[in-house]
This record gives structure tokens, C-alpha cells and sequence, in this order.
């Protein structure tokens, strides 16, 4: 088993190669780049800090040229390639075109906010799917499993986005609720979290990432709840579930020392994606409730075309999916000790 890790580890390298190959030739073929944007912003065409500046064509020369000695742009490809890889393998991924700060430490920056509702959205989901999935599979037809199956089927056609602006119109709001807002509109903290004692500074922190959190998990625990339905069937009506019932086992034995290991194997797919999701954000989550963590700078450095933040997000996710997959695998033999990988 050894072996077989070291070989995986060994794959990412090849892989981060392609990956990274890949990424830098959509970044320099990609309409607009850093100089464009920079031009546009000292014009004061660029959202904020333009400085609305007019250039003649000597002048508007002049000065791209100075830019992209600045990013690097007058390098042939190849070498920009290369030095680019070479800074990237020691986290170095350039300055921000906006912020004029290192990318790397706009993401160390908003990391946290992310992973503070990431973190407790990825573990409830399985909390609540798991049980959840085995109680209708045990229930299979009855009217329990009826009435979850149509929830789960209602909350799966809704998207997550609509949730998230139904709980800030009634939570965040006093138009529904008789006593007013329960939660704030937005936000990570209160203005006042660095005056507050801890156990405050605790529940501001709870109040502002109930509604995330809520919102993250009804996006995804419907699709693992009728996974791990499904397959929890599946192994109980297995020949082995039959011989160790005529064997006098307990119900309980047989479910949770038999059956129940071996359906808990499709639900650990999604660990492979743990670590992405996490250094990922949410796109959708984020920018609803106010949250300014990786999701939201992604947006932010799409629209400003600001390369160097995005292609160290990028890296960064895609290097944690790959090692996520590794992950995965350990997950199974956790899961199931008599997996043996070869």
C-alpha cells in the first residue's frame, strides 16, 4: 500500500505540469490582460481608482510598453512560462494589479472567512445525510421515506441561491417576522467584534455564519441523503446482509457492523473534494451574505482581470483537488479496512 501512495504522489507532478501549462496559455489568450486593465483604470474606465487621466497615441505607447516590462509581457512566452513556474513553486504568484499587494497574501487574507462557513457546511452535511439516508432506505416505502423523498426532491429542484435570498428576506429583515431581524443582513463580524469578550465574540461570529452554513447544506445534502438511501438498499438486499440475519445477528449488528460500512463508500467520494471546496470558497454564498472570502475575490479578480490573483487561486484549488484525491483513498481504507491498494 505503501507503494501505491508513493505512485500517487508521484502522479501529481505530471499532473501540476499539464495543469499549470494549461492555465498559463487561457491566461495569456484570454481578451484583456493586466496592461489593458491598468490603462483602462489610469483613464479612469476601470471602477475604482480610476484616475481619469487623457493619453495621446505617444504617450498610450510609451506607457504600455512600461507596463508590460512591469508584468513581464515582453518576454517571449516560453520564458514567461518558465519564470512564472518558478516563482509559483515558492508561493510567489506576483502582486495584485489592483491592491498592488501579493496575491498570495489576499488569499491567506480571505482563507479564513471562507473556511469558517466551508468547514461546518461540508461536516453537517454528511451529519444530517448519512442518518438521514439510512432511516428512509430502513423505511423503504413507508410513509416516512414517502414524505423525505418529496422534500428532498422539493429542496433539490430549488436552488441554493434562491434559499439564501428566502432566508435574508425573513431571517435578515422585519418585513415577515414579528419581532424583526434575527440574523444580520450581511457581513462576517459586527463593527464592535474587537470590543466584545470572547463568548460575544463567539455568538457574532455564529449569528452572521448560521445563515451561510444553512444555505451551504441545503445546496448539497439532498443529492448525498437519496446517494446514501440508495445505497444502503442496495447492500441490505446483498446475499452476505441475508446470511449473517439467518446467522441470528441482531438487527443492529447487522446494519451498523455490516451493512452500513460498505454504504457508506459512494458518500466518501465527495472528501475528494474537501480540500478544493474549501480553498474554493462560494461564488454564490459569498457575495449573498456579504461574506469577503475567496469566492467573492475570485469574482472580483475576473472582473478586474487581475491574472495573478486568479491564477493562484486556481493553482492553489486544483493542487488541493489533486491531493484530495489521495485523500479520498484514505478515506476508504478508514472507511473499510479491507480495501488494499496494490
Amino acid at each position: 500500500m505503501r507503494n501505491y501512495f508513493i505512485r500517487r504522489f508521484l502522479a501529481i507532478i505530471p499532473m501540476f505540469f499539464l495543469m499549470t501549462t494549461t492555465y498559463f496559455c487561457i491566461q495569456n489568450y484570454l481578451p484583456g490582460g493586466p496592461v489593458q486593465e491598468a490603462i483602462a483604470r489610469l483613464k479612469g474606465m476601470g471602477g475604482d481608482g480610476g484616475t481619469s487621466r487623457t493619453l495621446n497615441a505617444e504617450d498610450l505607447q510609451k506607457l504600455t510598453h512600461e507596463l508590460e516590462v512591469e508584468y513581464g509581457l515582453d518576454k517571449p512566452a516560453v520564458t514567461r512560462y518558465f519564470i512564472w513556474l518558478k516563482n509559483i513553486l515558492t508561493l510567489n504568484f506576483g502582486d495584485s494589479i489592483t491592491t498592488r499587494s501579493p496575491a498570495i497574501d489576499q488569499i491567506i487574507e480571505r482563507l479564513p472567512i471562507s473556511l469558517s462557513f466551508g468547514i461546518p457546511g461540508f461536516f453537517l452535511t454528511y451529519l444530517i445525510a448519512i442518518p438521514l439516508g439510512v432511516m428512509m432506505a430502513l423505511r423503504d416505502g413507508s410513509r416516512f421515506d414517502a414524505i423525505s423523498s418529496f422534500l428532498l426532491f422539493v429542496i433539490y429542484s430549488i436552488p441554493s441561491i434562491v434559499f439564501a435570498v428566502i432566508f435574508l428576506l425573513i431571517f435578515c429583515t422585519d418585513r415577515v417576522l414579528p419581532g424583526g431581524a434575527w440574523f444580520p443582513l450581511g457581513g462576517f463580524r459586527s463593527d464592535n467584534y474587537e470590543s466584545l469578550s470572547s463568548v460575544a465574540k463567539l455568538f457574532d461570529l455564529g449569528r452572521h455564519l448560521f445563515l451561510p452554513v444553512l444555505a451551504s447544506i441545503i445546496g448539497n445534502f439532498t443529492v448525498y441523503t437519496l446517494l446514501q438511501k440508495n445505497s444502503m438498499l442496495e447492500v441490505i438486499r446483498a446475499d452476505y446482509i441475508r446470511t449473517a440475519r439467518a446467522k441470528g445477528l441482531s438487527e443492529n449488528a447487522v446494519i451498523f457492523k455490516h451493512a452500513l460500512r460498505n454504504a457508506l463508500l459512494p458518500l466518501m467520494v465527495g472528501f475528494g473534494a474537501l480540500l478544493g471546496t474549501f480553498l474554493g470558497g462560494s461564488i454564490i454564498i459569498e457575495p449573498i451574505f456579504g461574506l469577503p472570502g475567496i469566492g467573492v475575490l475570485s469574482l472580483q479578480s475576473l472582473a478586474a482581470r487581475d491574472f495573478n490573483v486568479i491564477m493562484a487561486i486556481v493553482v492553489l484549488q486544483s493542487l488541493a483537488i489533486l491531493l484530495g484525491q489521495i485523500l479520498n483513498d484514505i478515506v476508504y481504507v478508514i472507511v473499510d479496512p479491507r480495501i488494499e491498494y496494490k
